[in-house]
């Protein structure tokens, strides 16, 4: 292929515009293969979702919300949910006998970006740890705080089955967790009450699971073949040589492009898949708040 490198200039006799061609010498061949990598509809369709995610990132990185989240996690340390304790056993808690003994635990954080004082607790609605109503609370302490500024204060009251909740105010990722000794048959505890500027009130996320215990690794050659052949490594890698790599014929022709493409797609769901498990088994309470005991 040969260019050419058009340049103008005026001739004063005759005042008209002369054209001048030069050829420019040069291999073109690199630029013509990278022209027709980045024309095939698969490369936009991989480019169009990175934009999108980083659109994604971007708006997280950027957002400003008020939220405070909890997560729980609860077990019947004697007894069950449907039945007491048999007659013949008698398990008393300072001296007064109890039917079951129930453990829970509750993770509370600030899950926004916004900082939460604690005067923006309605006292008309005051916020509370509830357990079920079938059972009384035998002892509530707060085991662990992001930091000891925060000033949480737990508050009894005459409710058996409440008790109050106070702080001085929580930044971002700044929590505490509680445990929570009680008779209900019910291990799911609760946090109510209103705090002003959340009207959508309290997220709760439900249970969170004890992580898998984890095998021992065989040192660090075993840790980076796990990093190496992880699906996010594929897809940078795959990317670049898809860029940067050869680029066979075959790929270029009109035939071959269902077969790209059903590769495509089945790498882009292996990808998801992936991610979405990630996602979803992630610890999802600051990890400042972490405890040996929660695992």
């Amino acid at each position: 292929m040969q260019a050419f490198v058009f340049c103008g200039r005026r001739n004063n006799r005759r005042n008209k515009l002369v054209i001048s061609e030069f050829p420019q010498s040069g291999d073109t061949s690199v630029l013509e293969s990278a022209l027709s990598v980045l024309g095939q509809g698969w490369l936009g369709t991989l480019l169009g979702i990175g934009g999108i995610v980083f659109a994604f990132f971007t708006y997280v990185w950027t957002r400003r919300r008020t939220r405070l989240a909890y997560v729980f996690f609860g077990e019947h340390l004697l007894g069950s949910a449907t039945d007491a304790l048999p007659a013949a056993i008698d398990v008393q808690y300072d001296g007064v006998s109890i039917p079951r003994l129930s453990k829970s635990q509750i993770i509370i954080w600030n899950d926004g970006e916004n900082i939460i004082p604690g005067t923006d607790i309605v006292t008309k609605d005051p916020l509370r740890l509830q357990v079920g109503d079938d059972g009384k609370i035998l002892s509530v302490s707060v085991i662990k705080t992001s930091r000891d500024v925060i000033d949480v204060k737990l508050v009894d009251q005459d409710h058996p089955s409440q008790v109050l909740l106070t702080f001085d105010y929580l930044d971002a990722n700044d929590g505490f967790v509680i445990e929570i000794l009680h008779t209900s048959t019910d291990r799911k505890p609760s946090v109510e009450g209103t705090l002003r500027g959340l009207p959508q009130g309290i997220s709760n996320y439900g249970q969170f699971t004890r992580p898998k215990p984890q095998k021992a690794t065989k040192g660090k050659i075993f840790k980076a073949l796990n990093v190496i052949f992880s699906p996010p490594v594929f897809v940078i890698i795959g990317f670049l040589f898809a860029v940067f790599g050869p680029h066979p014929a075959f790929l270029t022709r009109p035939d071959s492009m269902g077969a790209l493409s059903t590769v495509a797609g089945a790498a882009s769901g292996l990808l998801t898949l992936w991610v979405g498990r990630r996602w979803e088994g992630r610890r999802k309470y600051p990890k400042s708040l972490h405890l040996e005991a929660l695992e």
